[in-house]
């Protein structure tokens, strides 16, 4: 069994949590036990992963390491130690002297943590006199410069009088890591600091952090659910579960021979992008076969008869057919503050035919979501067409897509933000039948209490809200809002990237459950390339607003005919740390060559 226990004391250690135990009270409720009795040290230089689901009490430990529960109603017991301060006994001056100059923290959304109103080399020049009041403020820009070369961000000079809204996401992460390098940390925090990012722009995340930790002897800790994205990035993990630490040990030793059955589950929720379509559908009935029997309910014979592994081609007539499509937007702040033309979309056509799965890959601004809002026509193409079921609908008026929308779905990426906080699920849900014209609100009720518990969820929960369901039962709220009509054609944008692997997993199965049963089909996009390869026949690389790639899925992802598409499959993390290792030092050594022929 793996030690959970605390770690043997190291000498250098420059943190220390010794049986920390962090409880919530809770009106008319026992506590929220969020911690329980975690132990672990990390020497200085070293990297430590802390692994598990949303709820296992990772940010509540990052939180607890930054002494950031300070004045809340959390209940904290153990000893936390920085280097070699008690955060839990520090005073509130204590506090902020340690943070930025002993341990600074990255968070998940860098535009939570930076200002919008504010440029850049403001925020880290404030970031920097916070800690070094008789600096000037000249000497405060030459270092936040410095700190803006140092994380990759080009033309650091010009770039510190942007904005944040005028950076990227992977840039404005890059920004956030500049921020908290300012005081030269012993030690840096970063929570789930890539789960919102791009393959390629997580690997440059995760390349930088590993460069800084070991060109500046800082120690890393890096909080994650995908055990793929620590595997290469840090010498030892901790996997939680519930507050407690379930596992602990080398990093090599426990993802080759997890010893805990939760890290065994964990492993196998985690996406693979060696698994093809086939695999994963043989997988995901069988287990389902299973489920049924021990449920008492026979699966009949040729149940699953809607799903073939190419798709339904009802000879020749596709459902969906897009020709050269494409999406110009007006751009200000060109020459004497003309407007210029940006083609998010160019020249993009493919037939989908019924019951297949589409699956559109590639970075973020490569136009995969301008494609998808096009074919659901959210946007109005510039140019080319969208036929659905023979029918040109490329211009339709509003009112002429009304009927359309019965057929077509979509599922956004952030189910939250697509919900009405003030509006029960089962109005929610209930809403396009009733914009359709359905007036009978005992069949709308029925129906929603059926679907409900078709994806998983209890029709008792109708007149909830929102907020009191879970990121992933929010999804499948989302998924019901979608079927409710019995649509045709589901676009589906991102509707797992900001899940943990397992709650991914679930709804992953959930989908593919749906589409054998309804005979679906799908357009899933994503930035993941093993989700993609998992649920899509063929796979559509997209790269600037072009498809540079299509074609079957093994095909494309087993003989790829474009540099982007094998550039994409190399970011790909992987389970294995010594690959990890060796694909992280190809990208540096491939980049560092770029560099030298500039």
């Amino acid at each position: 069994m793996a030690s959970t226990g605390p770690a043997a004391t190291a000498p250098d250690a420059v943190v220390r949590v010794d049986d920390l135990r962090v409880s919530f009270p809770i009106m008319d409720a026992d506590d929220v036990h969020a911690v329980k009795g975690l132990s672990f040290e990390l020497p200085a230089g070293g990297a430590l992963g802390i692994v598990g689901e949303s709820g296992s009490g990772k940010s509540v430990t990052s939180l607890a390491l930054m002494g950031l529960h300070r004045g809340s109603r959390a209940r904290i017991s153990g000893s936390v130690e920085v280097a070699g301060q008690d955060v839990n006994a520090a005073s509130d001056k204590q506090l902020r002297a340690m943070r930025g100059n002993d341990i600074a923290m990255v968070f998940q959304d860098p535009m939570q943590s930076l200002h919008p109103q504010y440029t850049i080399g403001n925020q880290l020049v404030e970031a920097y006199r916070v800690h070094h009041p008789k600096a000037g403020r000249a000497t405060a820009r030459a270092r936040a410069i410095e700190s803006l070369e140092r994380v990759g961000i080009p033309e650091p000079a010009k770039r510190i009088n942007s904005y944040p809204h005028e950076f990227s996401g992977g840039m404005r992460q890059r920004v956030v890591i500049a921020m908290g390098l300012m005081c030269d940390p012993k030690v840096l925090l970063a929570d789930e600091p890539t789960t919102a990012l791009d393959v390629t722009v997580q690997a440059q995340v995760l390349d930088l952090l590993d460069e800084l930790r070991r060109d500046l002897g800082m120690a890393l800790i890096l909080v994650s659910h995908d055990l793929a994205v620590v595997a290469g990035s840090v010498d030892e993990v901790v996997v939680m579960r519930h507050g407690e630490a379930v596992e602990r040990g080398d990093v090599r030793r426990v993802l080759a021979e997890p010893e805990h059955a939760y890290t065994r589950a964990l492993l196998d929720a985690v996406p693979r992008v060696e698994v093809s379509r086939a695999q994963r559908r043989a997988q995901d009935r069988a287990d389902r076969v299973e489920r049924d029997k021990a449920a008492g309910r026979i699966t009949e014979p040729g149940e699953f008869a809607a799903f073939t592994p190419s798709g339904t081609t009802d000879g020749d007539t596709p459902l969906l057919r897009v020709r050269d499509l494409s999406q110009r937007f007006k751009v200000r702040g060109g020459l004497w503050g003309r407007s210029s033309d940006f083609w998010a979309v160019k020249g993009a056509g493919f037939d989908l035919h019924k019951g297949q799965t589409l699956g559109v890959v590639g970075e973020s601004g490569s136009g995969k979501s301008t494609l998808s809002r096009m074919v659901m026509r959210l946007l109005e193409p510039t140019e080319g067409t969208v036929e659905f079921e023979g029918r040109d609908i490329t211009h339709l008026s509003e009112r002429a897509l009304r009927p359309l929308r019965r057929d077509i779905q979509m599922v956004f990426q952030n189910p939250y933000s697509s919900l009405n906080p003030r509006v029960t699920v089962g109005d929610a849900i209930g809403t396009a039948l009733r914009v359709q014209g359905e007036r009978n609100r005992g069949e709308i009720r029925n129906q929603v209490c059926e679907l409900l518990e078709r994806v998983g969820l209890e029709s008792g929960h109708y007149n909830r809200f929102p907020h009191a369901f879970s990121g992933g039962q929010r999804q499948r709220i989302a998924i019901a809002r979608a079927l409710i009509l019995k649509p045709k054609l589901i676009i589906c944008d991102e509707p797992v990237s900001a899940l943990d692997v397992s709650t991914q997993d679930q709804v992953l199965r959930l989908l593919s459950e749906l589409q054998d049963d309804f005979g679906l089909t799908y357009i899933f996009v994503a930035h993941d390339l093993a989700v993609v390869r998992q649920v899509s026949d063929r796979v559509a690389v997209m790269r600037k607003g072009e498809i540079v790639e299509m074609g079957d899925s093994d095909t494309v992802y087993e003989n790829p005919q474009s540099d982007y598409t094998r550039s994409l499959l190399a970011a790909a993390p992987v389970l294995d740390a010594d690959e990890s290792r060796r694909l992280r030092a190809e990208r540096v050594q491939g980049r560092a060559q770029e560099q030298a022929t500039v």
